[in-house]
């Protein structure tokens, strides 16, 4: 895991080292471990290493093959790269390396950009290939590493992170307001934006050629559905499990320490049961919040850590915490905090860093095996195998209105608004599945927010997020509908999460790896009928069958959804409403143009309304305003990063 940039002047004038270092070490946090770059005239590459495959020396980038005429900056793992490297000696290529990265060198030298077809991981790299004077670009199929990319008439730069790019002076540093109103619709950027204007990210599973003639962007991948009918249960099961236990397998890879994310419900008891098999002894991490209850998985994650026999840490939070840090983690986020839950990650992420390089996670099962209640909501109309369970307090920012702020709505559009809506309600009958998604999952249209300002709206020019929005669901290659959704959550939502748990984790220097969502598993899954997928009407029912004999029969038959649940609700109005308070109503942000400042004054703010407030505020005075007061960005996690795995707070550590 690592941080990548590359400049390639259009103008013909070279790069320069201080610029180019400048830019690199905007992200020292991707890789305290050692830094250096290459130039080649009006070319630059830099790189910032977290070292985790071969610590030597020879592992150091940018890299090159055996003629010095084609380079490499990578970021991420290849995890299928001891496979690959046999093949390629095998075809009479030298190496200088035992790194995972130095395989994608002769990969390209071999296939071109067609080299993307054999690699199995998490990865955003660039290469200089400097016999053509090409520069491509590419993401892993899913995203789970980020890559950006700005250009203009003299330059095209490209990094893992934004603020990368903002380290020149050249590139303006203004606000997007279409992502703004993205996140405030649905809680994370839409159509490769970011949250600067004229900053893109290159989506997942797409590439990027640069030559004297332009620059392309072309999708490499894509989920197709093929269904097969003729598999029993006991026979996916029997592809399932081998291909889960592998995946795993080769994502335990790693010359440095390793462990896992350990919440004690399915996704992180799977991989954990799994990791156990391949990596002994194993450390895992967990987190509670003093407010108990809820959310307090303990317990539960106890129990499966003594079952499988893992050395367990678990440490406890509170909001003065989150507080200190909400800076900071907007900072390494570059974008508003999509979740809640974005705390909670950064938590078990900091206790993870101090004792391991590299930790696994459950996400993504609940995207490819479908485990949201909204995926049965839309697709059988029911939420009943879920309706057992505790029901959780709402976590999305921009999650469906209260009934209160619905009717404000309503007489805020006038009796006009409200024949308009019956109207098209009584035309169109039973509600659509495009209707019912954005119920589920979505805030008003930018219009229709009474929390935004009318000059923020005038700026929007007519933009309504909807229709990109729901893109994925309709250009989804199926009829199914429960796989429409999941396809939508795999090219939309995920995107969004592994953003945030890319920037977390790396905010303390620790690589986090997701092998549930080996895209192996994710084209496997993409074969299985939905009726298959959940059978019975059950949740996972794959992973679950996968996991009977991995996980304590408590944990195993457990049907609460808790994801490292955080109190945010309930701090919003007790220990940060002060925060709030100050934030919310402060010259600043009452000019900024963004909220209507009467609502902000009232202070009648929804809890989710001041989630997202604060949050679009937080972020302007970090990025727009540079406002050092606010928390000096770098300095209360990332200069942590830098000192190594020491003890980062004064917040005890409970074994």
């Amino acid at each position: 895991m690592c941080g990548i940039v590359a400049v390639r002047r259009t103008d013909g004038a070279p790069v320069q080292a201080d610029s180019l270092h400048r830019m690199r070490d905007a992200m020292l946090h991707r890789g305290p471990d050692d830094a250096d770059i290459h130039l080649d005239g009006p070319v630059g590459l830099g790189h910032r290493r977290l070292s985790i495959v071969d610590l030597s020396p020879a592992g150091r980038q940018p890299m090159s093959n055996e003629d010095d005429t084609v380079w490499l900056v990578c970021n991420g793992e290849i995890y299928n790269y001891v496979e690959l490297r046999a093949e390629l000696q095998g075809r009479g290529h030298t190496f200088r390396s035992h790194s995972d990265s130095e395989i994608i060198l002769h990969l390209y030298e071999e296939l071109g950009t067609g080299c993307l077809s054999r690699l199995n991981g998490m990865f955003a790299f660039i290469i200089w290939d400097a016999r053509r004077r090409h520069l491509f670009a590419a993401r892993d199929r899913l995203g789970v590493k980020t890559l950006h990319y700005y250009r203009d008439a003299s330059q095209l730069i490209c990094s893992s992170e934004v603020k990368a790019i903002l380290a020149d002076p050249s590139v303006p540093r203004r606000p997007d307001h279409r992502t703004l109103a993205d996140y405030l619709f649905c809680g994370y950027p839409l159509g490769g934006r970011t949250a600067f204007e004229g900053i893109q990210e290159l989506r997942p599973g797409h590439f990027l050629v640069a030559t004297d003639a332009g620059l392309t962007v072309e999708p490499y991948w894509d989920l197709q559905y093929s269904y097969r009918h003729d598999r029993s249960d006991a026979q996916l099961h029997d592809e399932v499990g081998p291909l889960l236990d592998d995946a795993v397998r080769i994502h335990c890879r790693s010359d440095a320490s390793l462990g896992c994310h350990l919440s004690g419900g399915l996704d992180s008891g799977v991989v954990t049961g799994l990791t156990a098999r391949h990596r002994t002894p194993l450390d895992t991490f967990s987190i509670r919040f003093a407010e108990g209850g809820y959310y307090d998985e303990s317990a539960q994650a106890r129990a499966v850590s003594g079952f499988l026999g893992t050395t367990h840490h678990e440490i406890a939070h509170d909001a003065s915490d989150f507080a200190r840090l909400m800076p900071s983690l907007l900072w390494h986020l570059e974008v508003p905090m999509m979740t809640f839950g974005g705390y909670s990650y950064f938590t078990v992420s900091r206790l993870a860093s101090r004792h391991v390089k590299v930790a696994l996670t459950g996400h993504g099962g609940d995207e490819v095996f479908a485990g949201y209640a909204a995926h049965f909501k839309a697709a059988f109309g029911t939420t009943a195998p879920f309706d057992r369970n505790t029901p959780p307090p709402a976590s999305n920012q921009a999650g469906p209105e209260s009934w209160t702020r619905r009717l404000q709505r309503l007489r805020a559009g006038g009796l006009a608004g409200v024949r308009r809506r019956l109207g098209h309600r009584l035309r169109r009958g039973a509600p659509s599945l495009e209707d019912t998604w954005v119920a589920l999952h979505c805030a008003p249209p930018p219009a229709e927010n009474l929390l935004l300002h009318k000059g923020f709206l005038r700026t929007l020019a007519g933009y309504d997020p909807r229709a990109e929005y729901l893109q994925p669901l309709s250009a989804a290659p199926t009829h199914e509908v429960l796989d429409r959704c999941l396809h939508h959550d795999l090219r939309s939502y995920l995107p969004g999460l592994l953003h945030m748990e890319d920037r977390l984790s790396m905010s303390v220097s620790l690589e986090s790896r997701v092998p549930l969502l080996d895209y192996r598993l994710v084209e496997l899954m993409a074969t299985v009928p939905p009726a298959q997928k959940v059978r019975d009407m059950q949740p996972k029912a794959v992973l679950r069958a996968a996991a009977e004999t991995l996980l304590a029969p408590e944990v195993h038959a457990r049907a609460e959804k808790r994801p490292f649940p955080v109190p945010m609700l309930r701090w919003l109005s007790t220990d940060l409403a002060p925060l709030v308070r100050d934030v919310l109503t402060a010259p600043r942000t009452l000019d900024r143009g963004i909220f209507t400042p009467d609502r902000l004054r009232a202070q009648d703010l929804e809890p989710a309304e001041q989630w997202a407030a604060m949050n679009v505020e937080m972020w302007f005075r970090v990025f727009i305003d540079q406002d050092q007061s606010t928390g000096a960005p770098v300095s209360t996690i990332a200069t942590e990063a830098s000192r190594g795995r020491q003890d980062m707070t004064p917040i005890p550590t409970v074994i």
